[in-house]
């Protein structure tokens, strides 16, 4: 097969446009692949988005996939197509060190779960991406609090991409890959989304097998694909969904029918109003407000509704400051806390021991009502609109603790386990990106996508690109 001179737009193409070049063989894994490396090797002095590249092991992938595809053996629509992984997920013989200096020469003997998968369906792992030390779960009000720094936002390197999937969020954002794999525990796939630009969907809890993955919080951890579009990440995600007896916590619910832009006008459809005269952007706000509009116009009309009146965002710090304790708990009794980027980890500890155990037990007694409450407001919405975030990015060396950030959407979403994408929508006025959150009931991604593609069918902010820039800072 022939290896073109890729250019800009042949690397920012979805995954879909991709796979039909290499199917059809306009373009070969090989140099779609040499393409990417070469793109890291020029871009990630200044945006900080890789821990490890495995060029090697990529480029022997994608002679494979070449071969396969030459002999017309094509696996599936992620044959042949580059992507990297948040690094708290299990590479065979390859650095993962969950973002942490304690942990930078650690290394597995076998593969996570969804390399695994991604493996089988002909993809080509690039390398691994940067994170927000111990996936933030010991806290931080940087950036910076990252063995590698801070990844830089693609939009403009003074700023941050969000955490704890940072590096993936810059990656995809500055068209270093297509699609990569992150993690939430709470915002840390639809964070980084928002802030860079792009595509994210968290799936619903226990969608996707997480053997193999840092644990941060066991009821509440969830790992998904960030893309250029939600099409993208809706074909990524039924690939690592699915039972995986390694994991008990994976559901053997059906994966039922793909989603449908098509569908959307079928759909009822609720948004949230949220406060931004107490907490974030007036411009983020009028983007959100656009994004209405502009769906209304398109046959869309969306109602106001309320979430429950539950303490959502309270009962998710209590579960997850419980359960971070206990799986941070060797590096607490080694004091190799001290050895983290952020100044306030070992202070983590003091607070999580503060938790009591009839604290975390009311916790999981009022998420059971909670869960409950949003199945109700399920039975009547397919899908609910929110902003994904109320500010735009921070600085990445800005201290955000004094910031007001209130997050009610993403704490029901995450405490009741509840799927949800974000997508581009428009730029607050600073010139950096802001993201609708599109929010859906359990096992429900199909309808979420739905309306993702719906979205992106009447808008070209997915389409927009950041001017990169490859000047070190």
């Amino acid at each position: 097969m022939p290896t073109p001179n890729l250019s800009e737009e042949t690397l920012y193409l979805p995954v879909t446009e991709l796979a039909a070049r290499l199917q059809s063989r306009r373009i070969s894994p090989v140099g779609l692949t040499e393409a990417y490396l070469s793109r890291i090797d020029a871009l990630d002095p200044a945006y900080h988005a890789w821990v490890t590249v495995m060029r090697d092991s990529a480029l022997e992938e994608a002679r494979q996939a070449e071969r396969e595809i030459g002999r017309g053996h094509v696996r599936g629509p992620l044959h042949g197509i580059p992507y990297g992984a948040k690094d708290l997920v299990a590479t065979r013989g390859t650095l993962t060190t969950w973002g942490a200096k304690p942990y930078e020469h650690q290394t597995f003997d076998y593969d996570a779960a969804v390399i695994r998968k991604l493996r089988n369906a002909g993809a080509i792992l690039l390398g691994k991406l940067a994170m927000i030390e111990m996936a933030g779960g010991l806290g931080y009000d940087k950036g910076t609090a990252s063995l590698t720094g801070a990844a830089r936002n693609p939009w403009d390197p003074s700023r941050w991409t969000c955490g704890s999937s940072s590096g993936s969020g810059a990656a995809v954002g500055t068209g270093m890959l297509p699609f990569a794999i992150g993690s939430e525990t709470w915002g840390s796939i639809v964070c980084p989304s928002a802030f860079c630009g792009i595509s994210g969907l968290r799936p619903t809890f226990g969608r996707v097998s997480r053997q193999g993955a840092m644990a941060l919080s066991w009821t509440l951890d969830k790992l998904g694909p960030m893309g250029r579009t939600a099409r993208d990440c809706e074909i990524v995600y039924r690939v690592l969904a699915g039972r995986d007896p390694e994991d008990p916590f994976t559901s053997d619910e059906p994966l039922g029918p793909e989603s449908s832009s098509a569908g959307a006008g079928r759909m009822k459809v609720g948004f949230l109003r949220m406060d931004f005269k107490k907490s974030g952007n007036p411009s983020v706000e009028r983007a959100f407000m656009k994004a209405l509009d502009d769906l209304r116009a398109a046959g869309i009309a969306a109602e106001e509704t309320r979430l429950p009146e539950l303490p959502f965002e309270a009962a998710t710090a209590v579960i997850l400051t419980s359960e971070v304790a206990t799986a941070y708990e060797e590096l607490q009794r080694g004091d190799r806390a001290r050895q983290l980027a952020s100044p306030g980890a070992p202070l983590a500890f003091v607070t999580a021991h503060a938790v009591r155990g009839a604290d975390y037990v009311k916790a999981e007694r009022l998420r059971t009502i909670c869960v409950r409450a949003m199945a109700e407001l399920f039975s009547k919405y397919d899908a609910i609109l929110y902003p994904t975030e109320m500010h735009t990015a921070f600085g990445y060396d800005q201290d955000f603790s004094g910031v007001s950030w209130s997050d009610p959407a993403g704490g029901a979403g995450n405490l009741c386990g509840l799927p949800a994408v974000s997508v581009p929508c428009g730029f607050g006025d600073d010139g950096l990106p802001a993201g609708l959150g599109i929010l859906a009931g359990a096992y429900e991604e199909a309808k979420a996508v739905t309306l993702a593609r719906h979205f992106q069918s009447i808008t070209s902010w997915h389409t927009r690109r950041p001017a990169v820039t490859t000047a070190r800072t």
